[in-house]
């Protein structure tokens, strides 16, 4: 795989053949090459990737939320970003309340979540942070 566009989806056995620090910095140069801003260009593309790991392993509730989103209208772009907020929460809650953050299993509260992620919760919650 040589160039990494989130408007399509990447084949999943390419994607997982190839190194971890090679996804990141596919995710890097798409994110260059389109003059795109970000605060953390690493941290943004870390969690591209591990978005797009989940897709490529088929994890059931990764990916209907993704089909959920641009059944929506999201972009496939937009969807990645909309999923990797609900990751980025559960890992900050994770961290901030660390064991106490739920009765049940870190993933199944991840994935619990994920189901509940819409279109407009995600603007919702993205305006609010603005």
């Amino acid at each position: 795989m040589e160039e990494y566009d989130p408007l399509k989806a990447p084949d999943p056995q390419q994607w997982l053949k190839m190194d971890e620090t090679e996804r990141l910095t596919l995710v890097e140069k798409y994110h260059e090459k389109m003059n795109i801003e970000l605060e953390d260009p690493r941290m943004h593309a870390i969690m591209h990737v591990i978005v797009e790991n989940q897709l490529a392993e088929n994890i059931p509730d990764v990916v209907e939320a993704m089909e959920r989103l641009q059944f929506q209208k999201l972009n496939r772009h937009n969807a990645i970003h909309a999923i990797a907020t609900v990751l980025a929460d559960f890992f900050w809650e994770l961290i901030r309340r660390g064991k106490s953050y739920s009765d049940m299993p870190a993933e199944e509260a991840y994935l619990k979540e994920l189901r509940k992620l819409t279109k407009r919760s995600w603007y919702r919650k993205i305006r609010k942070a603005r």
